[in-house]
């Protein structure tokens, strides 16, 4: 049987090497001058932002904090951090203007969005509800799989209004963080580097018109845990590397709650079902469930789906 701790294993010093070689080699082929990143002060964004500046040197390397009305101060705190460790020059833009004028804030108060209990208890709802372990998944199946059980399908019916709502809250904000990084992208002749990793990207935690638009992708073939080490060996800051992830776009909710499952779970299922393991052998390596492995397969069926939109007619000969 093949070891998922094993598997996991990589060499983080020739990563780095590989990652520089492509950055460099892509800004060269496509004729840009650098890249453009947003700093969010998460270990993503942060090991994407190490890469970057030794591949190209930090003159190449234009970073933007985006904050905005429910943007975590702490996390604007370690996106600073970042810029001084690596001596970036990083402009902040607060895009709260663009989502007052778009009357996002409409439709999530402050109060609402700041209450970490109370959405926890909304994931809880959603989770108990389709007795499944990841409300994130049955969340993208509300929106887009017209096979979801019968009490899905009512509470779709029944819950679209406030579901909605909170949907297009959350989307929203992601799809304006990237709209203003192509706007800098293009006025400065470079790339947009996008920072989704393969955990999040195999069972669609990300939009794929915010987070999701890039021109280079520089983590997608890295799980996270495997990033953690990778940032591990690039002396990213304790305080980031060891902080939960999180996607802040209310009250600083970890990703890890609203997916039902540790990183480190996560990881393993999806290692092992890309290996060819049985959920048994999965299960007998790690300290998840059938449920927990049901509830990964459902998000990836998901994540192909929304990943085949649009959808067309055939092309005519």
């Amino acid at each position: 049987m093949l070891n998922i701790k094993e598997g996991l294993y990589f060499d983080a010093a020739q990563a780095v090497s590989e990652i520089e070689q492509f950055i460099r080699s892509e800004v060269h082929r496509l004729g840009k001058r650098g890249v453009v990143l947003g700093l969010s002060g998460g270990l993503d964004s942060t090991t994407c932002a190490f890469l970057c500046v030794r591949a190209l040197g930090r003159a190449h390397v234009l970073t933007y904090m985006l904050p905005e009305r429910d943007t975590n101060a702490q996390n604007m705190a370690d996106a600073e951090l970042v810029t001084k460790t690596l001596g970036l020059k990083t402009i902040q833009i607060n895009i709260s203007s663009v989502l007052e004028t778009l009357s996002v804030y409409d439709l999530v108060s402050s109060e609402q969005a700041g209450d970490r209990r109370l959405i926890e208890r909304g994931i809880r709802w959603i989770s108990g509800l389709s007795s499944t372990p990841s409300a994130f998944s049955e969340g993208i199946a509300l929106l887009y799989n017209t096979k979801a059980n019968f009490w899905l399908r009512m509470a779709r019916w029944i819950f679209w209004k406030p579901l909605g709502r909170i949907h297009a809250f959350a989307i929203t904000k992601v799809r304006q963080r990237m709209v203003t990084l192509y706007f800098h992208a293009m006025v400065n002749n470079c790339l947009v580097v996008g920072t989704t990793d393969r955990s999040e990207w195999s069972v669609s935690f990300y939009d794929p018109y915010g987070d999701g638009a890039s021109d280079v992708q520089l983590l997608r073939h890295l799980y996270k845990t495997q990033i953690r080490e990778l940032a591990k060996h690039l002396e990213v800051p304790a305080r980031i590397l060891n902080k939960p992830s999180s996607g802040d776009l209310a009250a600083g909710l970890p990703n890890e709650s609203a997916i039902g499952l540790t990183y480190e779970q996560l990881d393993s299922i999806l290692w092992g079902m890309n290996h060819g393991l049985t959920e048994k052998e999965i299960v007998i390596q790690t300290s998840v469930t059938p449920a927990d492995i049901g509830a990964v397969k459902k998000a990836i069926s998901l994540a192909r789906l929304r990943e085949s939109l649009p959808s067309m007619l055939p092309v005519l000969p």
